[in-house]
């Protein structure tokens, strides 16, 4: 399956212009949503960011990896909601290790310069998440589901 020329267009918009997601985490049935800076790979199977081991949210991907994330560009709108396009990325998170953090590191601090001291220290964890679908939602109601292994 290709992805639709229009669908990449408003993804790539909203990863462009939003660099804080609201994730989703759960453990024992218990939801938790916490924001974070977050970077995608340009061919959006993979999401990273980083938070610190002892947190709740990391304790709860440990206990689950599946995780969801939800950007969205209604900032940019002015309460317009047929303007707004909304993304719900669900995928398995990873702490990464070694080289490849270092890889993922670079990466996230990049797109975030500010994260550089917080992603050096040694209880920071760079958290890869492989998604497996992304769910786009614009004009209000309009949704297109794309999964991922199957379009790429």
């Amino acid at each position: 399956m290709d992805l639709n020329p229009e669908v990449k267009k408003r993804i790539d918009k909203v990863l462009k212009s939003q660099s804080i997601a609201v994730l989703g985490t759960s453990k024992d049935d218990e939801p938790y949503s916490s924001l974070v800076g977050f970077v995608m790979t340009d061919d959006l199977r993979e999401l990273v960011f980083a938070t610190m081991r002892q947190r709740l949210k990391y304790r709860n991907m440990l206990a689950n990896p599946r995780v969801t994330f939800m950007i969205d560009d209604r900032n940019e709108q002015n309460n317009d909601f047929n303007e707004t396009t909304s993304i719900t990325i669900v995928g398995s998170a990873e702490d990464v290790k070694a080289k490849e953090r270092e890889e993922y590191a670079s990466l996230l601090v990049k797109r975030h310069p500010v994260l550089s001291d917080f992603v050096s220290s040694p209880d920071c964890a760079v958290i890869r998440v492989a998604i497996d679908k992304i769910f786009v939602v614009s004009d209000f109601e309009s949704v297109v589901k794309i999964g991922i292994p199957d379009y790429l």
